[in-house]
């Protein structure tokens, strides 16, 4: 195992824990994988984990155009169909994250999308083109992946009805980043669809954010 892996390994387990310690997901829900740099391979999650129980040696190495297990032993995630087919269609992506949180699966079921807005955009600012609604398609099937591949064809994230949000990211780090704000934006929203009609950034501010992401040299 290279020095890179290891590193990798241990990164994810990181970001795991941490997911996992902010209820972003329970039980064994949820998947994870970060892409093995100038290789078509990644490491996920396996199936039957939970987040915070993760440790680096757990997470199996996949190639990303087969989805064969190369290394591990274990189930891989049932949805490692749309990982894999996410890191073919955004070559330069470096992780994937996928959750169940409340306020996105609330309002992907409500079949609304997140309306651009709040200061907790400029934590994620690539998430400023938006977050698409994918189609709904039972999970661990080859539809879902195709349906969320196709929302996401020039978006960093999309919410998934009745399911929860993926979103991508140059690093692991980055996409989980982008998942968290995608969960505090949807809470914004759902909160004010209580009292009144989300009202979103003006365009010229979005804009600005997607620009500033580009920058940044975040995934976009």
């Amino acid at each position: 195992m290279t020095d890179i892996e290891q590193q990798l390994r241990e990164r994810l387990t990181v970001v795991g824990i941490n997911l996992f310690d902010e209820g972003l997901t329970y039980g064994a829900s949820g998947n994870i994988s970060a892409r093995v740099p100038g290789t078509d391979t990644c490491l996920i999650k396996p199936s039957g984990y939970r987040f915070c129980d993760l440790e680096p040696e757990h997470f199996l190495l996949v190639d990303i155009n087969t989805m064969e297990v190369l290394k591990g032993n274990a189930k891989p995630s049932i949805e490692t169909p749309f990982h894999t087919k996410l890191y073919q269609q955004w070559p330069e992506a470096g992780g994937v994250v996928h959750i169940h949180p409340e306020f996105s699966i609330l309002l992907a079921t409500l079949g609304k999308e997140i309306v651009m807005m709040g200061v907790d955009l400029y934590r994620a600012p690539a998430l400023a083109k938006g977050i698409p609604l994918s189609k709904f398609a039972m999970p661990g099937t080859e539809k879902l992946a195709d349906n969320m591949v196709d929302a996401m064809k020039e978006h960093v994230s999309c919410l998934m009805p009745h399911h929860g949000c993926t979103a991508i990211g140059k690093s692991i780090e980055e996409a989980a980043k982008n998942a968290k704000v995608v969960e505090a934006l949807a809470e914004l929203n759902y909160k004010i669809l209580l009292v009144g009609e989300p009202s979103p950034l003006p365009q010229s501010m979005l804009d600005i954010l997607v620009e500033t992401a580009k920058n940044k040299g975040l995934l976009v």
